[in-house]
């Protein structure tokens, strides 16, 4: 059962991130399933995280019409990426949780440019600048919506008490 609300969570967030994409410009810079995968990483399992993050990743390679797999690649090893930080690492704040998902951004990008050179499919250099842009406004998102959650929680425990 938990692992049909974590895929039906990560359909919710690529169908998020389409209609927001096709309405708001900037939303085509935000990758919505990071800040899942970052959210499974984080306060969730680190395991739960790689299922979030292969399966997201392999439902943008349908969506998008690419080959399967190079999204499904880059998101688990942005999960990893983000599931070993927070493990040996403090992420409490803001701007460790904003270098952690923008570099994880940017690896999961990296990871797909490569991916596409290896097989020797066309590719633009524009895809790494937008990859760097679609990182910072990521990394920004999570960073915010991260911090208002563990605001809420707070509060939350100071009613409580």
């Amino acid at each position: 059962m938990k692992y049909l609300v974590l895929a039906v969570s990560a359909f919710l967030a690529i169908v998020a991130q389409m209609i927001a994409g096709n309405n708001f410009f900037l939303f085509n810079f935000l990758d919505l399933s990071l800040v899942l995968i970052a959210y499974w990483a984080i306060y969730r399992n680190r395991i739960q995280a790689l299922f979030v993050g292969s399966l997201a990743g392999l439902m943008l390679d349908a969506v998008l019409g690419w080959p399967l797999g190079f999204n499904g690649f880059g998101k688990t090893l942005a999960a990893f990426t983000i599931g070993q930080v927070a493990k040996h690492f403090n992420v409490e704040a803001a701007w460790i949780r904003f270098i952690m998902i923008a570099g994880s951004s940017c690896l999961s990008s990296l990871s797909m440019f490569a991916l596409w050179a290896l097989l020797a499919r066309p590719s633009s250099s524009l895809f790494l600048g937008a990859s760097v842009v679609q990182a910072i406004i990521t990394g920004a998102a999570g960073s915010l919506i991260f911090a208002l959650m563990d605001l809420y929680a707070q509060t939350h425990v100071k009613k409580a008490s």
